[in-house]
């Protein structure tokens, strides 16, 4: 019962209390028509009696509830522009809070753009983050400062005290401002000593194809989607596949070597010079060859004078003066290059030389029975496939960052690229007149566990297909990376597995499908959930990733594993379109109207030649029917003004309807209402 309806019915009690009390019903000695229906109808001075008691009471219901109805149709329903508004309610989410959240903006009406008395906040939980944020809006509409740089701040600010806890991420973009907002989020969060930087210039140097916990497939495949996106796929799957092969085996063989090292400057000069492939071959032979020996041996007193170098590595007695620990190709490659006396000693059913042994045969096995085999035109256009993309690589200010050599590691110890982080800020710019003294960045997990933030700072002006390729190489790195960490959790449940958030502004820049083969965005972003990765990527449009994922249907294969979509204005037809049903339909009542006009003797005046008669009638009819009609229209997109977006919020549980929302962005302080903004001219 609305409250304005108890208010009446006491009203309307109290009036018959105060009349009964003060005029009560007239006895029968005091009016001769009381004492006569007393004696001859009872019942009716009952009901009399009692309908002088209730009157006053009915009269005020009866009023009120007329006058309610007549303020309500005539003066409420009136649209006002200054209704008199409270405030926002307070901020919902804080840094300590035991979980991250994010606050997406204030909510009003949920389909109308108007102000209501009483706001709230849409706030993604948890859960709902790990299934990923998606947003889409035309240029300038606010995606950057109204959603990445709140939601960045939010999430990099969580429990940024504490070190065991704290988000680590990943930051790509392309215009090549954000990153500095990223540190300037750090800083402010005390948190400076986090951000690190990959660029052209910067102090720090990745091998894209370092991680060698991954097989030389995924890395090959990546360089043929790679590949096929910048440059476009042909109908014909052949060149892929050959592409594929073509590096996959290139990896393949120089991980044979002791330091399995294999850069893509390396992949494009093997793949462009037999004579190099047929000489790295030969010696791939050599190093199988004298792996098979088994064991290292040096003297002891070479061992005591490198006693702080090789000290946390096993040696046992061999001979008199002599000591000898398993063959391992780092300890071979690092005893040579200082210059330690040592000999190999054979070691009898090596497993790992048997492994060794059958990769070196299986690559051999490719260049002489596969390879070799094909028509010189045909190796010629494959190679010439794959050296319009890797020749990036050979330019020596890229080689430089991109493809270094390998890191050099001391045996015994954590190796002169794990001696410690700069004291700096990790920006990736030396101060100007300091050397360049460029260290390889540090293992992805190791990144990740400590808590980093590590941003790609390669603006696509210079060199878009550059930025593109290195961007999807460390994408895909970081998430293959991530999705080890189930097999952990399992094995160690009593670690703590902090939130690792991937930021990706202009994400049409970055996307990647795997279609039918089992790599790309959407299978790594499916399992997101799991790994406790929290993806937030924003773009121009759905018809941006569309375009970029070709003509295919994996790009709602890929949106649908971002559950939460955040729209603004779009400036697409097909997107707005496509925003339209992924927002419902709700059933709506139609009224219809029906006139019919008739009329006997019908002529035709003459004079002004209309058709009449001489009498008629006029009928109108009203009907309604059940109608499904979008929640919101197309147009509406379209039409979003600046910081206001239509969001599909899902908490990590239930999905729930479409609601617009008002977005707070940055550079106002978060208790500033919409409305009061839009008033001042803030947004």
């Amino acid at each position: 019962m609305k409250l304005r309806h108890i208010f009446l019915s006491l009203l309307a009690v109290s009036a018959a209390i105060a009349r009964y009390i003060s005029s009560p019903f007239p006895a029968g000695s005091e009016n001769p028509v009381v004492a006569l229906m007393a004696l001859n109808a009872p019942v009716l001075l009952w009901l009399a009696h009692g309908w002088y008691a209730l009157m006053p009471g009915v009269v005020v219901f009866i009023g009120g509830t007329l006058f309610s109805g007549v303020w309500h149709v005539w003066f409420e329903s009136v649209p006002r522009k200054k209704q008199g508004k409270g405030g926002l309610p307070p901020w919902p989410i804080s840094p300590s809070d035991e979980k991250p959240a994010i606050v997406v903006g204030e909510t009003h009406h949920p389909v109308e753009a108007r102000e209501v008395p009483h706001p709230d906040w849409l706030v993604i939980p948890e859960r709902g983050l790990y299934t990923g944020v998606a947003i889409f809006g035309a240029v300038g509409s606010g995606k950057t400062s109204a959603c990445m740089h709140p939601f960045a701040r939010q999430l990099l600010g969580w429990q940024a005290w504490n070190r065991e806890r704290r988000a680590a991420a990943l930051i790509l973009e392309v215009k090549g401002d954000f990153c500095y907002d990223i540190r300037d989020i750090l800083k402010a969060a005390n948190r400076e000593e986090d951000y690190m930087e990959i660029g052209m210039g910067g102090k720090y140097q990745w091998n894209p194809l370092g991680a060698h916990w991954l097989d030389s497939y995924s890395l090959a495949y990546t360089v043929s989607s790679l590949l096929n996106q910048l440059f476009g796929k042909g109908k014909d799957p052949f060149w892929q596949m050959a592409y594929t092969n073509l590096v996959k085996w290139i990896i393949e063989l120089y991980r044979i070597f002791p330091d399995r090292w294999v850069t893509l400057r390396d992949v494009y000069r093997c793949a462009i010079d037999p004579e190099l492939f047929k000489q790295k071959l030969d010696e791939a032979k050599g190093v199988v060859k004298t792996q098979m020996q088994g064991a290292i041996v040096i003297s002891a007193k070479d061992l005591d004078k490198r006693r702080a170098d090789l000290g946390g590595v096993p040696w046992t007695p061999f001979s008199d003066g002599e000591r000898q620990t398993p063959w391992t190709a780092e300890l071979a490659k690092w005893l040579q290059r200082e210059g330690v006396t040592h000999r190999v000693a054979p070691v009898a059913g090596h497993t790992d030389t048997d492994r060794l042994k059958a990769r070196y045969e299986s690559v051999r096995t490719w260049y002489e029975k596969d390879w070799m085999k094909l028509d010189p035109k045909l190796r010629t256009s494959c190679v010439e496939g794959i050296s319009s993309f890797l020749s990036l690589f050979d330019m020596e200010d890229v080689a430089d960052i991109f493809c270094p050599k390998a890191p050099a590691r001391p045996p015994g110890g954590e190796g002169e690229d794990a001696e410690g982080e700069d004291a700096g800020n990790g920006d990736s710019r030396p101060p100007v007149g300091k050397a360049r003294m460029r260290r390889h960045l540090p293992p992805l997990d190791e990144l990740i566990e400590s808590g980093k933030v590590l941003a790609l700072n390669m603006p696509a002006g210079s060199n878009p297909a550059l930025a593109r390729a290195i961007g999807v190489f460390l994408k895909n790195a970081w998430l293959q990376t991530l999705l080890r960490r189930p097999a952990r959790m399992k094995q160690e449940p009593e670690l703590y597995f902090r939130p690792a958030v991937f930021i990706c502004d202009e994400y049409q820049s970055f996307a990647s499908v795997g279609e039918d083969d089992p790599s790309g965005d959407e299978k790594a972003f499916a399992l997101t959930r799991q790994c406790r990765v929290i993806p937030i990527v924003a773009t121009q449009s759905i018809s941006s990733l569309r375009s970029v994922l070709g003509t295919s249907e994996a790009w709602r294969a890929l949106l649908q594993t971002l559950r939460t979509r955040i729209f603004l204005s779009l400036s697409d037809d097909a997107s707005a379109e496509i925003a339209s049903k992924l927002s419902g339909q709700v059933a709506k009542i139609k009224p219809s109207w029906t006139v019919t006009e008739s009329a006997q003797q019908a002529q035709v005046s003459l004079l002004s030649g209309r058709a009449g008669g001489s009498r008629g009638s006029v009928g109108t009819s009203k009907s309604f029917r059940e109608q499904r009609e979008a929640l919101f229209q197309p147009r509406e997109f379209g039409l979003l003004p600046n910081c206001q977006a239509i969001c599909l919020p899902y908490d990590g549980t239930n999905a729930t309807s479409a609601v617009r929302v008002y977005l707070k962005p940055y550079y106002l302080p978060v208790d500033t209402p919409y409305w009061r903004a839009v008033e001042a001219g803030q947004i």
